[in-house]
């Protein structure tokens, strides 16, 4: 009893905090109605949970009840108010600093097994000889299973200096490694060169994420570029960036814009929490030389701000499809030694003044805890040169390019881990290879092997064909129905053998995707999707048509 009131005091203190980070999010109309009313509820909330804790029918673990109690009250909230515990603090550190403990490998769920899917250059993982498409089965004498992925995450992770023992399943051998965690540093940008052919001049640099370092491995990628060729011109990818610390996007504008530019706008719930950033530095990228900026569905937060303000300014054209729409800044506030809370603390609006946010949490909120709902109902906003861009759903490109939706056959392939396991096989197969190309002969080996596996999978007319059966069965139809049905059906699974065929260069891609993650590097990974990459070619066409370039801009 004495540790259980403990446990409460304790965590009464947390929900106390929480509570009052949640009520001043609200509205009300003067600080004694608004204090009122914490004191009210704090004594409310204390009560229900001393209740429950002491004299529930059954016993219930008190952490992780008031911790249910917390994430409950902020689900009512916007989608990236956050409660952290313990657990999760890593992954904190790792959005602000790009840093964590651990030994450099990434892992994935195949066939209900934990396997390596990449192993970072230079750290313990690759210097000890791990290979992606090992197979994890314990870490530390724990064994795992598919639904302790996550729990992987806090058994390999650990301080800097400290060991860890990962038993691995190769070739049918059980193997242990020994590994001492290291300083794992991901990159921000995670590639920077001139695109082929380099007389064009287009410089290229993908940018991962937002951390207290992309700042300064932006200006590198930009200083080694015009030190060693003519820079014409430059795409930066933003494809897939998440996103991160709001003052790395607003260093990195500063190396792209104009001196003095506006570059975006935070706004609080108080009228003086308006904070307007401007660009305090002459660009590193002179105000003539194109700019692209690639983005998709997956390009959101601080990636947006870049690729918003990119925009509004016209200092260059946006390509690719419409970004995620997050139109929120959090910060991160220490609850006690233990917890944190990611709170949003204001919006963030492009220099238009427009805000982006796609995902409505006003009217999705079921508990009405929004005092004011009908706040930004303008649409329409322009750009420095006059254009229309809109608000609302992210970023919408100048130019959109979609990528073609997966075949229903390389979907098939894909979710049955079939490219994976055939890079396995053929790795072991072609042992000192140094390097897969698309061909014939590959196509073929695969298709080989699909056989050899009895791969089979059941396409959208076989699912709607079994629905007319059913039907057919239930409505007692006569014979010769059934008889067309299982013709059609024939006639489906011969149709399901040519797909394959007709997705072979989609096909052919993954395969060599799959096998050159294991035997070459980083670089040259990326580097072999640049001719089927539609998007950025698209991007390297506009900005060696300075024509079409200016008049995209309204030039």
């Amino acid at each position: 009893m004495k540790s259980l009131k403990k446990n409460f005091f304790r965590n009464y203190t947390i929900a106390s905090l929480i509570a009052l980070v949640f009520f001043l999010g609200v509205n009300i109309s003067g600080d004694d109605d608004i204090y009122e009313k914490i004191n009210r509820n704090m004594d409310l909330f204390g009560q229900v949970y001393k209740e429950i804790a002491l004299n529930y029918v059954d016993e219930i673990d008190a952490d992780k009840f008031i911790t249910a109690g917390i994430e409950g009250m902020l689900s009512t909230l916007d989608p990236y108010t956050n409660y952290i515990d313990e657990r999760n603090r890593d992954q904190i550190d790792l959005i602000t600093t790009g840093k964590y403990g651990g030994v450099g490998i990434t892992v994935g769920v195949r066939d209900s097994l934990i396997y390596i899917t990449e192993i970072m250059n230079g750290y313990e993982a690759q210097k000890k000889g791990l290979r992606v498409g090992d197979k994890i089965i314990a870490i530390d004498g724990k064994d795992l299973s598919k639904d302790k992925v996550e729990e992987m995450r806090t058994l390999i992770r650990g301080p800097v200096g400290t060991d860890v023992n990962v038993k691995i399943v190769r070739d049918g051998e059980e193997i242990i490694f020994s590994l001492t965690r290291q300083e794992i540093i991901l990159k921000n940008v995670s590639y920077f060169g001139y695109l082929e052919p380099v007389a064009n001049g287009i410089g290229y640099i993908r940018l991962d994420r937002f951390t207290n370092i992309s700042e300064s491995e932006v200006e590198n990628a930009l200083k080694t570029l015009k030190s060693s060729g003519d820079l014409k011109g430059l795409v930066l990818d933003l494809r897939n960036n998440g996103g991160g610390l709001l003052d790395a996007a607003i260093g990195i504008l500063n190396k792209l814009v104009p001196k003095n530019s506006l570059l975006v706008i935070t706004k609080g719930k108080r009228a003086d929490s308006e904070r307007k950033f401007f660009s305090k530095e002459e660009p590193l990228l002179p105000a003539d030389v194109p700019l692209a900026v690639l983005i998709n569905s997956r390009t959101a937060s601080a990636s947006e701000i870049v690729a918003g303000a990119v925009q509004d300014l016209d200092r260059g054209v946006i390509i690719g499809t419409k970004s995620f729409g997050k139109g929120l800044v959090q910060q991160i506030k220490d609850l006690d030694k233990k917890s944190q809370i990611k709170i949003t603390g204001s919006r963030y609006f492009t220099p238009s003044g427009r805000w982006i946010q796609e995902k409505n949490y006003f009217k999705e909120n079921k508990y009405g805890v929004f005092v004011d709902n009908d706040k930004y109902d303008v649409t329409d906003f322009k750009t420095l040169g006059g254009r229309t861009v809109k608000s609302y759903g992210g970023i919408s490109p100048d130019v959109e390019v979609k990528i073609e939706p997966e075949s229903e056959a390389h979907l098939a392939l894909s979710s049955k881990d079939m490219y994976f396991k055939f890079a396995n096989y053929y790795i072991e197969n072609n042992p000192g290879i140094k390097i897969a190309t698309p061909g014939d002969e590959l196509f073929i080996q695969f298709k080989s092997f699909l056989v050899d596996k009895n791969f089979s999978y059941e396409s959208q007319i076989e699912k709607k064909l079994k629905e007319i059966e059913q039907l057919a069965s239930e409505k007692s139809y006569k014979m010769d129905i059934q008889s067309m049905l299982d013709k059609v059906e024939l006639e489906a699974e011969d149709g399901e053998l040519k797909e394959i065929d007709f997705a072979k260069d989609e096909i052919l891609r993954s395969i060599v995707n799959e096998i050159n993650t294991r035997i070459i590097t980083d670089t040259e990974q990326i580097e072999a999707t640049f001719p089927f990459d539609i998007q950025l070619l698209k991007a390297e066409e506009i900005l060696v048509n300075r024509t079409e370039y200016n008049g995209l801009l309204g030039k």
